[in-house]
């Protein structure tokens, strides 16, 4: 039997949130990958390890949704909701994470600093006495 017309518009509005979600999920593995820069091997890794879990959490997705029923407007909503995330939030997502790894870095080294300061001092004192 065939899908409801509503049934149907429940699945594209799963899957573009789906594809929204996914998008989210690509920015955070960009943060990822410019905080910690892994090499060649450390980007392969990166990259099996996004497309796993992207295909695992689609394909429960849609197990759930429409019993995995592959149809042109799954694959047209998850695209949207991508495109619209990229579109929409990615810039503003990657500019925070930019400000919470230079602010991070800030705090650290700021850290660094006292705590050197304070063992530099402790270091004094014991040598005084």
């Amino acid at each position: 039997m065939g899908m409801s017309i509503l049934g149907q518009a429940a699945t594209f509005l799963v899957t573009f949130a789906t594809g929204f979600a996914l998008g989210i999920f690509y920015d955070i593995f960009r943060v990822i990958r410019r905080v910690f820069r892994p090499r060649f091997v450390g980007t392969m890794i990166f990259d099996l390890l996004f497309w796993l879990v992207s295909v695992a959490v689609l394909f429960l997705v849609l197990l759930f949704v429409n019993f995995a029923e592959i149809r042109f407007f799954v694959f047209l909503g998850m695209f949207l909701g991508l495109i619209v995330h990229f579109v929409t939030l990615s810039r503003a997502f990657l500019a925070l994470a930019n400000f919470a790894k230079k602010s991070l870095r800030k705090s650290a080294k700021y850290v660094k600093m006292e705590s050197t300061k304070l063992a530099s001092e402790v270091v004094h004192l014991e040598t005084r006495a």
